[in-house]
């Protein structure tokens, strides 16, 4: 803790010494202490983040965003820091957002707040805002709670709530399971409006396939061991307990860890229909079975009926894909997307 302010700002950050400089010269102004974890860096990103005025982390190799987070959560506990607020180090997060966050902080300490850049969705681009419509549509059930804008990296964090998570997934995978390990152990998640930047030739490290697959796959296969949960204890609502609790039960190797999403995956449509009879079935007879899907507060046969169109969405998704490089442009998934994964809070 420094000058009795108990929030620091951290920056995970990759190949950014075009832009760290002016996200730490952004924080600076509202907060007097900002870490920054290079993760691996091979340009000047640790040097352009030191003379801005970040004290920094140098990580030697790289290994994602999710490793920087914990190294970032770490050394602001050691440091005696009670929360703390995260950007991104690629300018896509405005530092002058940050009041917002402290003055929400300072009503709710301990909630987590994530930034909503859904009142400017304008401004981002159409195949990002489908995927975050989509993700937000299974997290938000996974997470028992509403979390407007659910791929967010602009943040707020009280490091005591963070103790009795474990983060166990690699990446851009690591914000979507705490977001979701938190809501489902009962810790108030709040959204705060934020702007979206998104600047022409703006360089990014987040792989539209492979990192929203990996968030995909994980978030499926934490639906289908908290949905089975829910089915053998009624009443149970918020289903992760904590370390080595529930799906973290599958996750003690990364080779299992990847087998486990692999079948959770191939089984989750047999599955999903499995459970929608079980949850009209056990509401018919008086069983409160699946409490933390139903407290939700959604159509549950619409979520269900959701899930079984997932592989329709993923080929025209793939259409999509293919079209746009040919320069065609069909743009099949928004119209899909709208009409089967809307807001259903």
């Amino acid at each position: 803790m420094t000058g009795g302010i108990p929030v620091c700002a951290v920056v995970p950050a990759y190949n950014a010494e075009d832009t760290v400089g002016d996200v730490v010269r952004g924080a600076r102004k509202h907060l007097p202490v900002v870490i920054v974890a290079d993760d691996g860096s091979s340009d000047g990103t640790a040097r352009a983040a030191a003379e801005a005025g970040a004290e920094v982390i140098r990580i030697p190799e790289n290994r994602g965003k999710g490793n920087g987070l914990r190294v970032l959560f770490a050394e602001a506990g050691r440091r005696g820091f009670s929360a703390v607020v995260a950007l991104d180090a690629d300018g896509q997060h405005d530092p002058d957002d940050i009041p917002r966050f402290l003055a929400a902080h300072g009503e709710a300490p301990g909630a987590i707040l994530v930034g909503s850049r859904m009142g400017t969705a304008e401004a981002i681009p159409v195949h990002r805002y489908n995927s975050m419509v989509v993700a937000r549509f299974y997290i938000c059930l996974a997470a028992n709670r509403y979390i407007d804008d659910t791929q967010c990296g602009f943040r707020l964090y009280p490091l005591a709530q963070l103790e009795s998570i474990a983060l166990v997934k690699e990446r851009y995978v690591t914000e979507t399971e705490l977001l979701i390990k938190a809501g489902d152990s009962g810790t108030p998640v709040r959204s705060i409006p934020v702007r979206a930047v998104y600047r022409p030739g703006q360089k990014t490290h987040f792989r539209s396939v492979p990192d929203v697959a990996a968030i995909s796959v994980y978030v499926i296969s934490y639906l289908m061991v908290k949905w089975a949960i829910e089915a053998v204890r009624p009443g149970t609502k918020h289903a992760y307990r904590g370390p080595g609790k529930g799906r973290d039960r599958f996750s003690f190797s990364p080779r299992v860890d990847r087998v486990f999403e692999i079948l959770t995956l191939l089984s989750s449509m047999p599955l999903s229909v499995l459970y929608c009879a079980l949850y009209f079935v056990s509401r018919a007879v008086g069983v409160r079975s699946f409490e933390g899907l139903s407290g939700c507060g959604v159509p549950v046969g619409k979520v269900f009926f959701s899930t079984l169109l997932l592989p329709v969405l993923l080929v025209i998704s793939v259409i999509d894909l293919a079209g746009n490089r040919l320069g065609i442009r069909p743009d099949l998934t928004t119209g899909f997307v709208r009409r089967f994964y809307p807001n259903l809070w």
